[in-house]
């Protein structure tokens, strides 16, 4: 086994905010156990045991083939990262218990531009999780330095439609403490006292920045680092999910097919919190295994997605015959990515009539390729591109399956 520092576990006595003065069964405080990882930005990795590097080097491998495969996909290569990200993004939430019907998303990201005034607004969940999709997408492509306003910038992001977090939260190192479980006296973890989170992010944030650690090891102890922490009130999970993708492989040309993480790391709920914990005992082998196995799993899936999506891809160009570089051309290259639209986004994107926005709407239906959502933009009659969202979903379908067998709460 490779030892890592463990951390440390601090007992403390604290107030109970359960205590009722009228319960005599009640206490006025409290003993809690908190988590206090190790500072590790100028730690050296140690040697990993054979097993270890072999999971390492399968990791490396499927991810380079998932690579590989992308580049073979002509005509919806621009499309993979928005379709890959969206998956995972979908299942991270899921994991939280955010969710959302499938139409609804596609529509809440279909970003429709109807500015009807008596629209009703998304539901919070499609709300939070449309967030969680766009921020994915930002953190994946996006190639600024790590840094404490990366992670504050997607926190705000990621949580403005959440109700139930306070302002003063958004965006800011909580200030109060944390705790997994149903109660703080039961918790299952609690992070390190809120004092102790700012420097212990800088340590983060500058250990995300070294250069000399294996992509897969380095994205698995940031994201276990991370999730020691627990910075923020609420969305740890989420925004350590995001930071995996950010460190993986943080060169330009990953932006066309990230790794759907979240489904391999919950596809072995257990594992992963057992990993999680091993972690924090000091056990480097054990979590960085559960970790690139979880990359494998996922590199696997996201092949097989890109190969059903490139498969609808073909199958749209036989249903319908059109000339390259068409409006309806382009209509069926855009519904691989964002595949939900509007006969008002039709006529304003490719300059066309009503009538002819409408014909092409029919002619796509008619074809089978799309047809009307309940949903709505506004006033706005919505079609989807059914196929392409029920391949897109089946990433986080596995995942939901493989939860509720397992009676995992995330």
């Amino acid at each position: 086994m490779s030892r890592w520092p463990a951390a440390q576990l601090q007992t403390a006595t604290v107030e109970n905010e359960l205590w009722r003065s009228w319960d005599d069964e009640s206490s006025r405080t409290i003993t809690v156990e908190r988590t206090v990882p190790a500072l590790v930005a100028g730690l050296a990795i140690p040697a990993l045991e054979p097993a270890t590097g072999e999971a390492l080097a399968e990791a490396t491998r499927t991810v380079s083939e998932l690579r590989d495969r992308a580049a073979e996909t002509t005509g919806v290569l621009g499309h993979l990262s928005a379709v890959l990200i969206r998956a995972d993004a979908v299942a991270s939430s899921q994991i939280e218990h955010i969710t959302t019907s499938s139409e609804a998303l596609a529509v809440a990201l279909a970003d429709l531009g109807d500015d009807d005034p008596d629209r009703s607004p998304y539901p919070v969940a499609t709300e939070l999780v449309a967030a969680n999709v766009t921020v994915a997408l930002s953190a994946q492509r996006g190639s600024e330095d790590l840094t404490e306003d990366w992670f504050h910038r997607r926190h705000s992001s990621l949580l403005a439609a959440d109700p139930e977090i306070e302002q003063r939260h958004l965006g800011a190192w909580r200030d109060c403490a944390v705790w997994i479980g149903e109660s703080r006296q039961s918790a299952d973890f609690e992070g390190p006292p809120w004092d102790r989170v700012p420097a212990l992010m800088d340590d983060l944030v500058r250990f995300a920045a070294r250069s000399d650690v294996h992509p897969v090891a380095h994205a698995a102890i940031a994201h276990a680092q991370f999730e020691t922490i627990h910075p923020y009130v609420d969305g740890n999970g989420r925004i350590g999910r995001l930071l995996i993708h950010r460190l993986l492989d943080p060169r330009p040309a990953a932006a066309t097919a990230p790794v759907p993480v979240a489904h391999g790391l919950l596809h072995n709920p257990n594992g992963y919190v057992g990993g999680l914990t091993a972690y924090r005992r000091g056990d480097l082998d054990d979590w960085i295994t559960v970790f690139a196995t979880a990359v494998t799993d996922g590199a696997h899936a996201a092949v097989r997605l890109v190969d059903r999506i490139a498969g609808i891809a073909g199958d749209y160009r036989e249903r319908v015959r059109t000339r390259q570089g068409s409006a309806v051309s382009q209509i069926l290259d855009g519904l691989l990515g964002t595949p939900a639209i509007t006969a008002g986004e039709i006529q304003a994107a490719y300059k066309v009539t009503p009538g002819r926005a409408s014909q092409i709407l029919h002619q796509l239906a008619d074809a089978g390729i799309l047809r009307l959502s309940d949903h709505r933009a506004g006033r706005s009659r919505v079609w989807v591109a059914h196929e392409v969202i029920d391949a897109i979903d089946t990433i986080p379908r596995r995942l939901i399956d493989t939860l509720e067998r397992t009676g995992t709460n995330g």
